[in-house]
């Protein structure tokens, strides 16, 4: 991939997750090093867009230099127990 293709990927993944996640975006730009997010943040109910949605935040949060850490159990948030077997 040339130089310039790959500043304007970097670009868009920015663009778009400043758009579409702007708490994250604060908290990637704090004076931290490590942004939690509980397991259910994305794809609580398994959304393939949720998914990409997930990656471009951990890519735009490697860019900030920060790192990601996913904290909680399966579905919690939605007040049901664990049900991984």
């Amino acid at each position: 991939m040339t130089s310039t293709k790959q500043i304007q990927r970097e670009s868009s993944l920015i663009h778009k997750v400043k758009e579409m996640l702007p708490d994250f975006v604060h908290a990637c730009a704090s004076d931290v090093d490590v942004v939690i997010l509980h397991q259910d943040a994305f794809a609580a109910d398994y959304q393939d867009d949720e998914y990409m949605l997930l990656g471009m935040a951990i890519k735009y949060a490697g860019l900030c230099g920060k790192v990601v850490q996913v904290v909680g159990s399966n579905r919690q948030t939605l007040g049901e127990e664990d049900k991984i077997q």
